[in-house]
C-alpha cells in the first residue's frame, strides 16, 4: 500500500475490491470507490462485474461510468436493467482525477464472492459463482501431475482420464511464459505457477474464470496496452494499472 501511495498523484483513486478498502485510504490517502461501509451498493455489482467480465473494454467502461456519474447515475438511470447496463457501458463523461486498477492476492479467495455477485442477473434474478480450483500435487513431470482427487496427463490434456483440458500455462513473474493447447472444444485450464524453477501453484479453472479480466489482467499479465498501463509489479502479492482515460 506505500508503494501504491508513493507512485500515484495525490488525487487519484483506486478500483479494487472493498475488504480493503479503510486500509488502502488510511495507508495511501486515496479515495476507493467502495469500502466495508459501502460493499451494499450498487457500485459493488458493477464493479465485481467488471472483474468477472472477459471483455476488458467493460472493465474500463463501467470504471469510467462510476468515477463521473457514482451511485447517483445509476439511480438515476435505474428504470430497467437494459437501460441501466446501456447507460453504464456508454459513459459520456471522462474522469477528470487519475484512476487506478489495484489487484490483491487475496482476491483470489474471494472469486467465488465476486463472481456470485458479478454474474447476478438484474432482470431475472440468480447468478452462476465460480473459483479458483488449487490442487495440492506431489509429483510433476512433463507428462504426468499427481494431485489429491486429480492425476493429470499432461502430454494428452486428460484429468482423471475423462475430463479435457484446453490449455496449460506456465506463469511466472505474472507474465505466461509458456503455453500449451489441446484439440478439445470444451475443457477446463491448467495453470502453473512457476518461483525460480520450482512450480509453487496449480490452478484447475473453468473458461469463465480463465478468460475473467482478473485472471487475464492480474495472474497472467495479459492487459490491452491501449486501455491500460502497468504502474506497479509485485506479482504474486499486487499489481497495479493505470486506465487510460
Amino acid at each position: 500500500f506505500l508503494d501504491v501511495k508513493n507512485l500515484t498523484p495525490k488525487n487519484s483513486a483506486i478500483l479494487t475490491w472493498w475488504d480493503y478498502g479503510f486500509a488502502i485510504t488510511d495507508a495511501t490517502n486515496l479515495a476507493t470507490f467502495h469500502d466495508g461501509s459501502s460493499q451494499f451498493g450498487p457500485k459493488t455489482f458493477f464493479i465485481a462485474r467488471g472483474l468477472l467480465s472477459s471483455e476488458q473494454i467493460k472493465l474500463y467502461k463501467i470504471t469510467q461510468y462510476i468515477a463521473t456519474e457514482g451511485r447517483p447515475g445509476i439511480e438515476k438511470n435505474n428504470t430497467s436493467p437494459e437501460h441501466l447496463m446501456q447507460t453504464v457501458l456508454n459513459p459520456k463523461n471522462k474522469p477528470s482525477n487519475p484512476i487506478y486498477l489495484f489487484f490483491t492476492a487475496d482476491m483470489t479467495s474471494k472469486f467465488g464472492a465476486i463472481s456470485r455477485l458479478g454474474s447476478w442477473d438484474i432482470k431475472n434474478g440468480g447468478s452462476h459463482p465460480r473459483i479458483f480450483q488449487n490442487l495440492a500435487c506431489n509429483k510433476i513431470n512433463s507428462e504426468e501431475m499427481n494431485c489429491r482427487r486429480a492425476r493429470i496427463d499432461m502430454k494428452n490434456g486428460k484429468v482423471n482420464k475423462k475430463i479435457p483440458l484446453k490449455r496449460i500455462l506456465f506463469v511466472k513473474d505474472g507474465h505466461v511464459i509458456r503455453e500449451k493447447k489441446f484439440e478439445y472444444n470444451e475443457g477446463l485450464t491448467l495453470q502453473l505457477f512457476v518461483f525460480g524453477k520450482q512450480i509453487v501453484q496449480v490452478q484447475l479453472i473453468d473458461e469463465v474464470v480463465f478468460k475473467s479480466n482478473y485472471n487475464q489482467i492480474f495472474l497472467l499479465g495479459r492487459y490491452r496496452k491501449d486501455l491500460f498501463e502497468e504502474t506497479y509489479n509485485a506479482f504474486p502479492f499486487s499489481r497495479l494499472f493505470r486506465f487510460k482515460f
